[in-house]
């Protein structure tokens, strides 16, 4: 595996115990008695799993992921709104976001 595959594949794994913790966090909210105690073990584990990688990595690159899934739900929800969309919508944003990454200028107009 590349580094720089291994790099993604990281980061999108703590994307989702973040995602998956965040969303046990706002359940735990209604919850009581023996579901509220599972839940914040679930949160616990996932909790373990984060500060267990991050504990394995040096200060730099912890310093970076952590800001990395800093917004881990905002992703999360841009995906959700990728759902809704057909396939020539997905295919145009993704051509957009292709000329991004690769550095070029992109300019939208939004027609009423």
């Amino acid at each position: 595996m590349s580094n720089e595959k291994a790099t993604f594949s990281l980061a999108k794994g703590l994307h989702h115990i973040n995602i998956a913790k965040q969303y046990f966090e706002d359940f735990k909210i209604d919850c009581t008695g023996d579901i509220k105690h599972a839940v914040n073990g679930y949160i616990n584990k996932c909790d373990f799993i984060l500060n267990n990688i991050f504990d394995r990595l040096g200060e730099e690159t912890r310093k970076v992921y952590k800001e990395e899934i800093s917004d881990s739900l905002s992703l999360e929800s841009i995906n959700d709104k990728l759902m809704i969309l057909d396939t020539a919508q997905r295919l145009e944003l993704e051509d957009m976001l292709d000329a991004i990454t690769k550095g070029k200028k992109v300019t939208v107009k939004i027609d009423d």
